[in-house]
């Protein structure tokens, strides 16, 4: 059987491990009708040459996790109330600011805008009032669309510079399951230059991968910088919350490109933190994902054990990641309707068998319920026919 691969960060490690398993590449994919292996492009993934495939790296749509107004949206329609992880957000045109004006006019802050449906940081801006807002909007002509949040004006610092977490989910489907994965290894990317509060110099107040000097790992440059302990009991069980919630608000609306297929995901989850470890969303980098300046070990490392995650028929356990050393923790799984989740420990496997019992309430509740409901609807249609 063959495979295709179009993977610009990966593509050794990808030809080396499924030619191990005795695939081989493929140069014309109108060559062959029985495609094993895809890593394809976003934006090819409703080519019918790569509907062949029996596992692909795309979804059929990201914008649930990947557009930021969508994934707000999703999000609060699903838990009813804003957590304390997802700053305030409001979506507005350009050409349609009454609302955002209001909002500016009320509060003597300053707010993060950034376009509704991009990533790594285009177009984002700060801004404290309303002439500020439609300068920053001239400036982005190109974008109608546009999201403005709270902004987190009293970061932590590491080498004096703000930063955020790049974390790593693993999304992984097929036509009976659903799983998530979230990777133990990530990144840390800072700012260009030392903060400074009250300044809304994009180089202070915006962090990035733009040089190797701004790349950071994680856990082990924040255990030096802050402790392990914070990260344990602080940092780490935020982290699984928010990737958990957000994938548990939008995982009905997740498809694979073909019905047929088995599908994957990489996410890029961009989380801020203030000084007094509190986590914040930015985004979810759905679309595409970067890896600009990883060292050799992450290089070597991350697409092999990401390939053993997905090639499999069944998805992993906690049990079976830890017996080959993988360093994930598997923090959603739904199948043939039921939703298994839990907080992760990095040192301990969690028995999955048991359905979170909130779960397990609202699915009983439910069907004990809803048939009643239909019951007295009808009984009432029925008395007002006789009348």
């Amino acid at each position: 059987m063959t495979y295709v691969n179009e993977n610009k960060y990966f593509k050794d490690t990808i030809n080396e491990e499924l030619g191990k398993l005795g695939y081989k590449e493929l140069v014309d994919e109108n060559s062959s009708n029985n495609i094993y292996f895809c890593d394809i492009d976003y934006n090819n993934r409703k080519d019918q040459n790569y509907e062949k495939c029996q596992i692909v790296n795309q979804l059929e749509n990201v914008n649930p996790l990947g557009n930021k107004k969508d994934q707000y949206n999703i999000h609060m329609d699903y838990f009813k109330e804003r957590p304390e992880y997802m700053p305030y957000t409001m979506s507005f045109r350009k050409d349609n600011l009454k609302e955002v004006d209001k909002l500016l006019g009320q509060f003597n802050k300053a707010y993060i805008v950034k376009p509704e449906n991009d990533s790594f940081r285009n177009g984002c801006g700060i801004v404290r009032n309303r002439e500020e807002l439609r300068n920053h909007l001239d400036e982005f002509e190109m974008y109608d669309d546009w999201i403005i949040q709270d902004y987190i004006d009293d970061p932590l610092l590491i080498n004096n510079r703000k930063f955020h977490f790049r974390i790593y989910v693993i999304y992984i489907q097929s036509s009976e399951w659903q799983a998530a994965y979230l990777s133990r290894v990530g990144f840390i990317y800072t700012a260009n230059k030392p903060f400074q509060k009250g300044t809304f110099d994009l180089d202070v107040v915006l962090s990035g991968e733009s040089s190797p000097s701004n790349v950071y790992y994680v856990p082990e440059d924040f255990h030096k910088n802050f402790g392990k302990d914070k990260w344990d009991n602080l940092v780490l069980p935020q982290i699984v919350k928010i990737t958990r919630e957000t994938l548990m608000s939008t995982i009905d609306r997740l498809k694979c490109p073909n019905s047929k297929q088995k599908c994957f995901k990489i996410l890029g989850y961009d989380i801020l933190i203030n000084k007094d470890y509190q986590l914040y969303l930015a985004e979810i980098n759905a679309r595409g994902v970067t890896y600009k300046y990883p060292n050799e070990q992450f290089l070597d490392s991350f697409y092999r054990n990401i390939l053993k995650l997905v090639l499999p028929r069944e998805p992993l356990n906690n049990a079976e990641l830890k017996d080959q050393n993988l360093p994930y923790e598997r923090i959603l799984y739904k199948k043939n309707g039921a939703l298994t989740e839990h907080f992760a420990n990095p040192d301990s496997v969690v028995d999955e068998s048991k359905i979170d019992n909130n779960i397990k309430f609202n699915n009983f509740y439910w069907k004990l319920v809803y048939p009643f409901m239909i019951l007295v609807f009808v009984l009432i249609l029925i008395q007002l026919f006789v009348k």
